[in-house]
């Protein structure tokens, strides 16, 4: 239970407006409607006199740092004062999967999930605080409503709703609902000391999980999750009204600052069935961009009055490849056997699977100058990617000393059941693979690409972050894999030595 003396905020429901072609159904990831800033109880006698906001997005995640210099011009202390700040998300118990509602097939994710919110600390001056969180609470609850793609075909001029309403559950039933998911709130707090006639500094840190919609199909397929040509677009938003509560309601100081150094603001229009357009970018404050930095600053600002701020953006990179998620979806080696054009026994095929990016294998070419890999799977296997450490990655050294990899094709054997056949590449890095189903009757296709650069770092999180990697399929195909064939068209000289090295295959099941 959430101990008296705590505020009640009013709730603000947000969605993230992301539109997919051909009305695809969307997955809306993340269960956080509104994160809001910290806010305590209505203490008059503490006026806000400097408030400073920093929001760095990072990667799926936003960081976020309040910092406030608070003034007790009164005669009365205030001790163990609690304060704390509430994340609000859909629906209630553990995280879930969904449906969305029955005409799009979308899903959303609903319940809490601990990773919504991390790196919590509280300090006044300079200790560290202890906090809690509370229980959740619903505080809205599930209701339903008309689907609106029921009512955009009726012409409701002149027209009883509730008419309307009737009629159409008299021809489909309950069909025509949609049902709303419930909002519980969490609240994260602590207590403050602020003595008579004192100022008081108060840092709030946290790190909140930015929600995102996407394609439903996409986010079954591990793999795509994390290649470049997957589609990016998150919307953070944040609320500044609760600290209207200290004081006169106003903060004598203002700043705020976004650091978008590792993202691209949406600066457009978005539409929605061609007739509806909304602004996406930045709003809610008027920052002015310095570089990668948007600013703003004033003083006496009205917080009450204040507007939802709202960062629609896109990651320039790729967030980092989750390296147990990786290799809990790794194929062991037990499942298939390996055919290579020429090895060699200082450095064996074992190499390529043994988990270890500090080995590496030497490829010789056959005796007509070929160099191959074929895998040759014991039974048909449900594939979703491959990533390669290509060259000799044990160190920056051996890196440079030895060939690599410059270019390649890879072509499969396989059936799918939906009997939908890839005519793609995907790129990740500077490695570019392209294939077709060779029972088709297609010849694969070689891509030459550009020189392999160094890897930021030789231990696993960025080598897999940089490693080039591949997408078999896409995400709503079941595509059973009986052999892959590595066809090597190109290699980069090593600075020392021409031995051609591969460090690590990783095959990737669904």
């Amino acid at each position: 239970m959430i101990r008296r003396g705590f505020l009640t905020l009013a709730l603000m429901l947000a969605s993230v407006m992301v539109v997919w072609a051909n009305g695809d159904p969307v997955a809306v990831r993340s269960a956080i409607t509104l994160s809001p800033t910290p806010v305590a109880i209505h203490v008059p006698e503490v006026q806000l006199v400097d408030e400073h906001v920093t929001f760095v997005p990072r990667g799926l995640y936003t960081e976020v740092v309040v910092r406030y210099l608070l003034h007790n011009h009164s005669n009365r202390s205030f001790d163990s004062l609690p304060y704390g700040f509430p994340i609000d998300y859909w629906g209630s118990g553990e995280s879930e999967w969904v449906s969305l509602d029955d005409i799009t097939e979308s899903e959303q994710e609903v319940g809490w999930r601990d990773g919504y919110i991390r790196n919590v600390s509280f300090m006044l001056g300079d200790r560290q605080l202890k906090w809690q969180h509370s229980r959740d609470t619903v505080i809205v609850p599930a209701n339903k409503r008309v689907a609106w793609d029921i009512l955009i075909d009726v012409d409701t001029a002149g027209r009883n709703f509730k008419h309307i309403e009737d009629s159409l559950f008299a021809l489909y039933g309950e069909e025509i609902y949609i049902n709303t998911k419930s909002v519980s709130r969490r609240w994260y707090y602590t207590y403050l000391d602020i003595p008579a006639q004192s100022f008081a500094t108060l840092e709030v840190r946290y790190t909140v999980e930015t929600p995102l919609s996407e394609g439903a199909y996409y986010r079954r397929n591990h793999y795509y999750y994390y290649t470049p040509d997957y589609y990016w677009e998150l919307r953070f938003m944040y609320d500044f009204t609760p600290a209207a509560y200290w004081g006169d309601g106003h903060a004598d100081h203002f700043s705020v600052q976004l650091d978008a150094s590792n993202v691209r603001i949406i600066n457009e229009k978005a539409y929605l069935r061609g007739w509806e357009s909304w602004s996406r970018g930045i709003s809610g404050l008027p920052m002015k961009q310095e570089g990668d930095l948007w600013r703003y600053e004033t003083r006496h600002f009205d917080l009450a009055a204040a507007k939802p701020f709202i960062v629609d953006y896109e990651l320039k990179n790729c967030p980092q490849q989750p390296i147990d998620n990786i290799l809990n979806h790794r194929i062991d080696p037990s499942q298939f056997t390996v055919e290579v054009s020429g090895a060699d026994s200082k450095y064996p095929i074992a190499n390529l699977f043994d988990l270890d990016p500090t080995t590496a294998t030497v490829l010789r070419p056959d005796k007509e100058g070929n160099i191959y890999i074929t895998i040759r799977f014991k039974k048909p296997t449900c594939l979703e990617g491959i990533m390669l450490l290509n060259g000799y990655t044990k160190n920056a050294d051996t890196w440079h000393n030895n060939t690599r990899i410059d270019s390649m094709w890879i072509s499969a054997d396989y059936s799918s059941i939906h009997h939908f056949v890839p005519d793609t590449f995907y790129s990740k890095g500077d490695m570019v693979f392209g294939y077709r189903d060779r029972e088709k009757g297609n010849k694969p296709i070689a891509y030459k690409v550009l020189p392999t650069k160094e890897p930021s770092g030789y231990s696993w999180q960025p080598l897999l972050d940089n490693a080039p990697s591949f997408n078999l399929g896409y995400p709503w195909s079941d595509d059973y894999f009986t052999e892959l064939h590595f066809c090597i068209t190109a290699t980069k000289k090593g600075l020392k030595y021409n031995d051609l090295c591969i460090s690590e295959i990783i095959l990737m099941s669904k």
